[in-house]
């Protein structure tokens, strides 16, 4: 099931995401743009849309973005990878995305750049590394 966060979600939200930082922090201060008091600041910005999808009582992915149509999160637990949990998130956001937006951006991870791609994303620059991050620039158009 797929539903809004919470802030009782964030503890849970911050060790889903613990596994995947060293694929894209390079320095302490891109680490900590996922401790939880970001993630708390996240969840109160107005702009943000964030969605858990929970599976028996746990919370197994994530996925946000800033509106109008800038992807900022996008996990799925390691355990339930390949089962089509990314891909149900990734179509309920692009369905809220697209209402308004023919486009969408997001700062892919090197790990997570073949996955953007399946979704239909194009590499838009080379890696940048910004802020203690290293990312790739990808956007996807004609939602």
């Amino acid at each position: 099931m797929i539903r809004s966060a919470k802030p009782s979600d964030i503890d849970e939200i911050v060790a889903l995401i613990q596994p995947y930082i060293i694929d894209f922090a390079i320095s302490i201060e891109g680490e900590e743009k996922f401790n939880r008091t970001m993630i708390e600041k996240l969840l109160e910005m107005p702009s943000m849309q964030y969605f858990v999808f929970e599976k028996n009582a746990q919370l197994i992915g994530v996925i946000a973005y800033r509106q109008p149509a800038h992807l900022i999160h996008f996990f799925v637990h390691k355990n339930f990878q390949r089962q089509g949990v990314g891909k149900q998130m990734w179509q309920f956001v692009e369905n809220k995305i697209k209402e308004n937006n023919s486009s969408v951006t997001v700062n892919s991870s090197c790990y997570a750049q073949a996955i953007y791609e399946k979704f239909g994303f194009t590499t838009i620059s080379s890696v940048i590394e910004n802020g203690g991050l290293r990312y790739i620039p990808m956007q996807k158009s004609d939602l």
